[in-house]
Formats: C-alpha cells, sequence, structure tokens
C-alpha cells in the first residue's frame, strides 16, 4: 500500500496551517473503454483520463477531491463520487517502461473482413512486447487527409508511409479517439468481438509528422503502428498502459522498428 503523504493546507485560522492526509493514488478505467471521466473543480468541466495515471487524494466524502499529478491536467483538481472514487482511484504499482519491438516482414496484398473485404498493400511486420507476438501492419498504402492541427499540412490530400527504422518513444495517451473510427472491429463480421480499449491510441513522438503517427487497433494504417491481428489488442494496450518510463509519467515507453 502506498504511505500518506503529511503535507501542510490551509486552515479556517489566519495565519496558521494544518496537516493534511494526501494519498497517492492511480486511476482504473470503470468499464472497457480505458478512460475515467472526472470533474474538474471548481470550473465543474469535465475531463478525461486514461489508466494508471498518478494523482493525490486530498479530500474524501461525498465527492473525493484529488489532484492530477501528470498530463496535460497536471497540477488541476478533481473530483469524483465516492462510489466511483473507491473503484476507479486504486493503489496499484506502474512498470518502467514498456518496450515494443516492430521486425518489417514486406508488404502483402491483404483482404479486411471487417472492412467489408477491403483489399490494401500492407507493410506487414511482427511486433514482440511482453513475451508475445502479433502481426502489425506500418502501412496501408493510402492516402487521406491530414487532420493533425499541429502539422502544416493540415486539411491537404497526404500520401501514408511508414516510420522510418529506428527507435521511438511512445507517450501517454491523453484524449479518447472517436469510437466509430475503431467499435466496427468488434461488431462487424470477421471482427473481434472481445475487442476492449479501442478508443485509447498511443502517439508516437516523431517530430516531422507532429506526433500524428500513433499504436492503435485496426486493419488500416496511415503510417501508425497498428494491431492488425485484433485479438491481440487487449493484450498490447493493457502492457503499455501499465508502464512509464519517466517521472513525469509522459511516456509508457518505446518502440522500436527495424
Amino acid at each position: 500500500m502506498s504511505p500518506p503523504i503529511a503535507v501542510t493546507d490551509s486552515n479556517t485560522i489566519s495565519g496558521s496551517v494544518q496537516p493534511v492526509t494526501v494519498k497517492t493514488r492511480y486511476t482504473k478505467a470503470p468499464d472497457t473503454s480505458g478512460w475515467l471521466r472526472v470533474r474538474l473543480e471548481p470550473s465543474g468541466e469535465s475531463a478525461f483520463l486514461c489508466e494508471f495515471v498518478k494523482v493525490a487524494v486530498s479530500k474524501e466524502g461525498e465527492r473525493t477531491q484529488f489532484v492530477i499529478m501528470e498530463g496535460q491536467h497536471k497540477r488541476k483538481t478533481a473530483s469524483l463520487s465516492k462510489e466511483n472514487a473507491a473503484k476507479c482511484l486504486v493503489d496499484a504499482k506502474r512498470g518502467g517502461g514498456a518496450s515494443i519491438v516492430a521486425k518489417i516482414k514486406g508488404r502483402e496484398w491483404l483482404v479486411s473482413q471487417p472492412r467489408r473485404g477491403e483489399r490494401l498493400n500492407q507493410l506487414v511486420a511482427t511486433l514482440s512486447f511482453d513475451g508475445k507476438s502479433a502481426t502489425i501492419t506500418l502501412d496501408s498504402g493510402v492516402r487521406y487527409t491530414e487532420s493533425n492541427p499541429m502539422s502544416p499540412n493540415v486539411g491537404t490530400v497526404q500520401q501514408s508511409k511508414p516510420l522510418p527504422r529506428g527507435t521511438y518513444k511512445i507517450l501517454t495517451p491523453e484524449v479518447p479517439k472517436t469510437p466509430n473510427m475503431t467499435a466496427f472491429y468488434a461488431t462487424a463480421p470477421g471482427g473481434y468481438p472481445d475487442l476492449k480499449y479501442h478508443t485509447v491510441w498511443f502517439p508516437v513522438e516523431y517530430a516531422p509528422t507532429h506526433n500524428s503517427n500513433f499504436v492503435h487497433v485496426g486493419n488500416l494504417s496511415e503510417g501508425c503502428v497498428t494491431m492488425y491481428e485484433l485479438k491481440m489488442w487487449n493484450p498490447l494496450y493493457a502492457y503499455l498502459i501499465a508502464n512509464r518510463s519517466d517521472k513525469e509519467g509522459k511516456y509508457v515507453g518505446t518502440i522500436t522498428i527495424d
């Protein structure tokens, strides 16, 4: 169990302080989405946190208040109902950094049943992670409209291309992707009904594309590290999300493309 941290905070007496017990906890999703929705205080706005984000619980009652210690909402105060806090703010341990390796095999024309029999020229690779291996695609040879607002090419049609060979840092996810981008991989004929966490995409840190490449599930890659073998996404997600490779919680680990 994580020990309480003794800190000081203001009380109702001007000029004095009193000890407050703060407990370190980690976020856990209440379902298989991989996301925890919290209420930011005092604005009341909603925010989403992925799993294994470090928080500091400072006040417990009908609503449990805590400070988010990492990510885009770092240092902000948030709250959950007492019931949800008991389930979704947990004592846990994170790994010190995931390491995954993609070994390129070459181009293959593959038919995707969940994508209504679409046939694409896939750059196939074998991904090794946590003692497991799976088939992925690094590029599907398609044209797409750039949607990343940070890219100078936003709004223009681009030709997909894979990440160059090398080692890259994998960032911690910060926002859910739109469900309709991947939900059909669970519901469509030829899909994987037990697919979970499909809106959690892990950005790959790569300056030339402004971090537009992701590790995610699917049969279509616009230059992403895409888990083509749908049944292997759940274990890959579980491995990546439970790791952080730096003290700030910015990265979950690395991928090497060879």
